[in-house]
């Protein structure tokens, strides 16, 4: 391989490899709405309790269906979020929310 050939081969597959890794926190939580809207009408509580383990506070919804609320803090309380899930009373996703912080500048 050529000296100029070797050096677009790495910087392409460098390129390739930081692809996404620059990416702010809002995309990464932007990902997540996607992922979980793809999901709705699809995916069951019994997945998510599996999946994402037990919830931090469960409730009945005015339906009859539950709503899971997991929280993650860490740094003292500086950084988290919270994910609330909605079912239906059959246990599969009817809607979700999410909050995360600290929020980006």
């Amino acid at each position: 391989m050529t000296k100029i050939g070797f050096h677009a081969c790495f910087a392409l597959m460098l390129m390739l490899f930081l692809t996404g890794c620059f990416n702010t926190l809002e995309q990464r939580w932007e990902v997540f709405d996607t992922d979980r809207k793809a999901e709705i009408g699809v995916k069951t509580k019994d997945y998510y309790m599996t999946e994402w383990g037990k919830p931090a506070k469960r409730e009945r919804s005015e339906d009859g269906g539950e709503i899971l609320t997991l929280i993650f803090s860490g740094y003292g309380g500086n950084q988290g979020w919270r994910k609330t899930l909605t079912f239906t009373p059959e246990g599969v996703l009817k809607d979700f929310q999410r909050d995360y912080w600290p929020k980006e500048q």
